[in-house]
């Protein structure tokens, strides 16, 4: 059994917020004890505004760690992109060293290279103080470790996952008749939030000129953001309004019902660092249909398992739904592969950095271990 302090956001939606309170959930059925100090509040009265939300990654963080010390070994931070995130971490590296714990940080962020370059010293610091920083991706480790190469031995990278007591294969045609979604089509999903990193617009112009060869294609993007009528008069002005729907945001009970509904689902992102939904599409036995960014061809790293192209082209992503639109997709065969990464094995697979790490006072990792490999 291992003692954790688990620091992190866990709201009702966001990447990090989903991984976090998976983690969560799946290292107490373990046994293990997870003290949760969450970044976010739900109280009522609270608004949950700039100036809270940086009081409880330093301030209040830092008066957690001293006054639960007796009730943890392990302090656990689930920071992200943006200073004011990851300031978490500068707070758990200084006072993880006045309680004589050891620290972990997992570190999300989907633009790593350009967040280590501009905050490069703060990074440090926290590399010099960490125990253990976990990455999402190899590309992600390969990078900082060349930038901090004295650090390499403190990286590890151990993916995200997914529920699969939510996300599984379920009957289409249920699923479509449930949303009203035509039977008749080939229908493409995609859920993300609506700005311009997702990459929408190119999906939009991708569908646009295939829909001037084929008829039987039907576009679905759920999400929610500030290019919500951006992308709704783009799809107005290309005439695509039989073609392309948006339909704002879902449920989260009825993500699982949208994918399975689907014929593949797309991501047509302009940088990623490892998205949990391209781990919930294939766990339903879904094709995924991306861009080469972030860590999404270390996951998508056979054909068998979906289509990656180039960013930033709508062309590409053209030519690769076209070829995922007339290949035949085993969906077993890709539901088989997405056990790989339940949130069940990301947990286990967590627990063994913590109890390396408790092993022994002075434990320390084989520079660049790669958990991934280890689940592949």
């Amino acid at each position: 059994m291992v003692k954790v302090l688990m620091c992190g956001s866990v709201a009702s939606s966001g990447g990090v917020s989903t991984h976090t309170k998976n983690l969560i959930e799946n290292l107490s059925v373990e046994e293990n004890e997870i003290l949760l100090y969450n970044y976010y509040t739900n109280k009522a009265h609270s608004k949950n505004t700039n100036f809270e939300k940086v009081y409880r990654r330093t301030f209040g963080l830092f008066l957690e760690i001293i006054s639960n010390r007796k009730k943890y070994e392990i302090i656990h931070d689930q920071t992200s992109g943006g200073i004011f995130s990851f300031v978490s971490s500068v707070t758990a590296s200084i006072a993880s060293k006045i309680v004589d714990k050891k620290l972990i940080v997992t570190f999300h962020h989907s633009r790593t290279e350009e967040f280590v370059k501009k905050y490069k010293l703060f990074f440090n610091f926290v590399l010099k103080n960490v125990d253990t920083m976990i990455l999402v991706s190899n590309r992600q480790r390969e990078f900082i470790s060349k930038t901090f190469p004295q650090y390499s031995d403190k990286l590890v990278v151990i993916p995200n996952g997914y529920d699969s007591a939510i996300f599984f294969p379920r009957n289409t045609d249920e699923c479509r008749s449930t949303l009203k979604v035509p039977m008749n089509k080939k229908v493409i999903f995609n859920i993300s939030n609506l700005i311009d990193i997702k990459g929408h617009k190119y999906l939009i112009e991708a569908i646009g000129n295939i829909a001037k060869t084929r008829s039987d294609i039907y576009c679905i993007i759920a999400g929610k953001g500030y290019l919500s009528e951006t992308l709704e008069q783009q799809i107005k002005n290309s005439k695509l309004e039989d073609y392309v729907k948006l339909v704002g945001w879902i449920p989260d009970n009825e993500i699982p019902i949208y994918i399975n509904a689907s014929d593949f689902f797309v991501l047509p992102s302009l940088g990623e660092g490892n998205p949990i939904v391209m781990f919930e599409a294939i766990g339903c036995g879904k094709p995924f249909i991306g861009t080469k960014v972030g860590g999404i061809p270390e996951i998508i790293a056979s054909e068998e398992y979906g289509l990656l192209c180039e960013p930033a082209s709508s062309a590409e992503l053209e030519k690769t739904i076209l070829l995922a639109l007339d290949k035949n997709w085993n969906s077993s065969r890709i539901k088989k592969y997405a056990e790989t990464f339940t949130w069940k094995n990301i947990a286990k697979t967590t627990k063994s950095a913590y109890e390396q790490k408790l092993l022994k006072k002075n434990k320390t990792y084989s520079p660049g271990i790669n958990y991934l490999a280890d689940l592949k």
